[in-house]
């Protein structure tokens, strides 16, 4: 029986038993994988570190009878100093985690897409401003889910009905103009680091809920987010 070890993001924790887990992670090796954690309940066996989107070296082993991976051992691999006790960037971390459940679905390994998320909650964690990282962070992410929008060269509006922005006006509803154009269109331009852009309140309500809208239309099974109502009740 092998053992082996890798570095992996927490996606989801369920419970299995009184003192176990199964944990579902995207691993830096082998793409999305599920774990049972046993005795994970117990000081002992630091189950506490597993928290969303922690960012955790990994102890295992795979039996051939099971489809779980066996964990014996875990240990941070990254310390997050300032999302712990930030409630606003905690709930910022809860809606990038619902929104990673409802979009990363397949097992085969993405080094691009791991790198981009330990890099995303990494920024996170050191931000100072950071009102319009949800925004940022969902238009980063199609990237690598392969949705990433057509840009037209001086394009006014955002057709998310198909996927661009454009300068021609759609002929249906589904679309984005004006002002909220305008800063959505310095969002696509801006650094992902970048702490300066200073959206008012109503504007990135509008715009996140025209880029969800683009996800709904794009991922078949992406619903509703029931961190939605935390997140913007928190970000004026």
């Amino acid at each position: 029986m092998a053992i082996y070890n890798t570095e992996g993001i927490v996606l989801q924790k369920i419970d299995y038993s009184e003192t176990s887990l199964i944990l579902k992670v995207l691993t830096q090796e082998k793409g999305l994988q599920s774990f049972i954690f046993q005795g994970a309940k117990r000081k002992n066996k630091k189950g506490q570190l597993v928290s969303p989107l922690a960012i955790l070296n990994i102890t295992y082993f795979q039996r051939k009878e099971s489809d779980l991976s066996k964990i014996s051992a875990i240990e941070l691999a990254q310390i997050l100093n300032d999302i712990p006790v930030n409630p606003i960037k905690s709930s910022i971390l809860f809606f990038i985690n619902e929104v990673l459940q409802k979009t990363i679905k397949e097992e085969e390994v993405n080094a691009e897409l791991y790198s981009f998320l330990r890099h995303s909650i990494e920024i996170l964690d050191a931000m100072n401003s950071y009102s319009h990282f949800p925004i940022k962070f969902l238009l980063e992410l199609l990237k690598h889910l392969g949705y990433y929008p057509i840009i037209e060269k001086d394009a006014t509006y955002f057709d998310y009905l198909n996927g661009k922005l454009t300068k021609h006006q759609p002929s249906h509803p589904n679309y984005m103009e004006g002002e909220n154009m305008a800063y959505l269109k310095l969002l696509f331009e801006v650094d992902y680091t970048n702490e300066d852009l200073k959206i008012p309140y109503p504007n990135r309500q509008i715009i996140l809920s025209n880029i969800l809208e683009y996800y709904k239309m794009v991922i078949s099974d992406f619903k509703s987010l029931k961190s939605i109502d935390v997140l913007e009740s928190i970000m004026h």
